[in-house]
């Protein structure tokens, strides 16, 4: 995944953050000073917010950038 992909986010994901669709933009990675790396922007649903990069391995890319 990188930025500019279109991802569809899994229903737990939504649920948590009330998101009606979950279909989020990828806009930056957020670096980490841990084993982690870094976390996800995305806007989502008329939001920004900050997920963890495990949403690269729980989310499904309907479209990517370039």
């Amino acid at each position: 995944m990188k930025v500019g992909d279109l991802i569809q986010l899994q229903e737990g994901t939504r649920n948590h953050w009330g998101l009606p669709t979950g279909i989020a933009l990828l806009a930056e990675k957020l670096p980490r000073n841990d084993a982690i790396e870094y976390d996800w922007k995305v806007y989502v649903d008329g939001q920004t917010i900050e997920l963890g990069r495990q949403l690269e391995q729980s989310s499904e890319v309907l479209s990517e950038q370039g």
